[in-house]
């Protein structure tokens, strides 16, 4: 069982995930924060395609940061217990770069989130995140559903 220095070491953890990507948009942070065998449970919205490992995890912020470059995370909630952290969140970000299939628009986006973590060691073994890419698309432009 983690003890209370574990939990609080975990949510920061979480804080520097938070600095070192979103704010400083180092992808190659990945490699710090994660573990080498992360269990990744995300699928791309609009596809079928799988977030595995780190390597996909930098492409994944790659894509977000190119479209939107001031892509904040504005946390609500945090909820850290042993091994486990919880976010419930808001990004928001302006889209002006190509994002899956959509040219820029400059639009703004604002949509509500999560991200689950689990800790090991002082790295992230398992991560899930899940944004409400309706809103997304919809703030977009795009008319859904998508065929």
């Amino acid at each position: 069982m983690a003890t209370t220095s574990q939990t609080e070491a975990n949510r920061a953890l979480l804080q520097r995930e938070r600095e070192e990507l979103t704010l400083a948009k180092n992808v190659d942070a990945v490699d710090d924060l994660y573990a080498d065998h992360v269990t990744v449970r995300m699928t791309r919205s609009g596809t079928d395609e799988t977030v595995v490992d780190r390597e996909d995890l930098k492409a994944l912020y790659r894509e977000w940061f190119g479209a939107f470059p001031d892509l904040t995370e504005e946390v609500h909630a945090r909820v850290a217990e042993g091994d486990e952290v919880m976010e419930y969140l808001t990004i928001r970000g302006t889209h002006e770069g190509p994002f899956r299939g959509i040219e820029p628009t400059g639009a703004e986006i604002e949509a509500d989130g999560y991200h689950y973590r689990r800790i090991e060691d002082g790295r992230i073994v398992e991560t899930a995140s899940m944004v409400g890419m309706t809103t997304v698309y919809q703030q977009l432009g795009v008319d859904l559903p998508v065929e």
